[in-house]
């Protein structure tokens, strides 16, 4: 993934056209507002996983697929974030484990 100005998307068709006679691996062009757009789907994407997951009995296997999907959009929006250079997200597990019950044995 790689940043462009629209400017320079005009031109990105034949310098792509060159690199792939290298074999090089594709690359995707997209602008600032498209990754702040992107970040933005992932945090209402993550905090309706995590409104869910809330609901969901503890130790279920719902909460665990939750679990482990908030984890890696919490990834992703690290990710999408350094690519912008702005604060990376926070990960909070020990609000997690004070609000969630132990599963009954």
């Amino acid at each position: 993934m790689q940043f462009v100005s629209p400017l320079q998307g005009q031109y990105s068709a034949i310098l792509r056209s060159e690199a792939a006679s290298r074999e090089l691996p594709p690359t995707t062009d997209v602008t600032r507002p498209e990754v702040a757009q992107m970040i933005a789907y992932l945090r209402k994407a993550k905090d309706r996983a995590a409104d869910i997951r809330d609901r969901a009995p503890a130790g279920s296997y719902m909460e665990n697929v939750l679990t482990r999907t908030i984890d890696g959009i919490t990834l992703e929006l690290s990710q999408l974030e350094y690519l912008l250079a702005l604060k990376p997200a926070e990960v909070d597990r020990s609000a997690n484990a004070r609000r969630r019950m132990r599963p009954a044995i």
